[in-house]
């Protein structure tokens, strides 16, 4: 069963005065996600992988095409989907509870109920005893794990990131994929979330991933939809690691070196 079906959808950007020219961002993209899936949209900068996500979020409009959640249109932000920013969008007047909080509150879900999802979802993300924290007092890792239990506070059908690791260093990214890996495991599986990322890094795209689409530079169509079949965790010193990350290299080069010659 998919649960988002994003159905030949494209997006043009009008120019700004009468000089410049319409940017075509997205042209004719379609795929499919399956219920609780883990699905990583990977290209170069400027190929529309963002756009794309804050149109599955209900942020942005479509210039054509339809994009389904549960089967129904996607029109305006809803609960259904939470998004998780590269720039943790934390409150920093509000404690780590209380950011952890404020989508409950919207919701005006009763406060003993609301108490036994933060206390959960800090502990998923490791950050009990964290409680009274703010955000001028954690660390980048510690606040995108504040943003992800804030984001699946809310009981989200699907969870949208966009590169929600990119502003860490290379050693503090490497331990946000694990956890992200260990937070995947750890939840009750019938409880499960279908995930969107948005990513530059191969890496990262197949360390998480059930299914990656690589998109084509601008304008973003789809390149190649892949089913990544290794065995969790993933090492990648895995040979098949190995060919997939190459496999996914040689699809964005080649793109490149075409769009070069042409």
């Amino acid at each position: 069963m998919s649960t988002v079906s994003i159905c030949n959808v494209s997006k043009v950007y009008p120019g700004h005065g009468s000089k410049d020219a319409p940017v075509l961002a997205l042209d004719d993209v379609s795929f499919d996600i399956r219920d609780h899936e883990f699905c990583s949209i990977l290209g170069h900068s400027g190929c529309g992988k963002t756009t794309l996500l804050t149109m599955l979020a209900g942020f942005e409009s479509m210039t054509g095409g339809r994009i389904l959640v549960d089967g129904k249109p996607v029109g305006r932000p809803s609960w259904t989907r939470s998004v998780v920013f590269q720039d943790y969008a934390l409150f920093p007047w509000l404690t780590v509870e209380q950011n952890v909080s404020f989508g409950l509150e919207m919701k005006r879900v009763p406060p003993a109920e609301r108490g036994e999802i933060i206390r959960r979802q800090l502990a998923l993300v490791g950050l009990t005893g964290f409680e009274g924290r703010y955000p001028h007092q954690l660390s980048g890792g510690m606040k995108q794990r504040v943003s992800i239990a804030r984001a699946l506070a809310v009981d989200p059908k699907v969870l949208l990131m966009d590169e929600p690791f990119a502003a860490l260093d290379a050693q503090n990214r490497a331990l946000m994929q694990e956890e992200m890996g260990r937070i995947l495991a750890a939840a009750d599986p019938s409880a499960r979330k279908t995930m969107v990322l948005v990513t530059h890094s191969i890496e990262e795209a197949i360390l998480l991933s059930d299914r990656i689409i690589v998109l084509t530079n601008r304008p973003g169509r789809v390149r190649e939809n892949i089913t990544v079949d290794l065995p969790r965790p993933r090492n990648e010193d895995d040979p098949r690691f190995s060919a997939l990350r190459r496999h996914i290299r040689d699809l964005i080069h080649e793109d490149t070196r075409h769009r070069a010659a042409a």
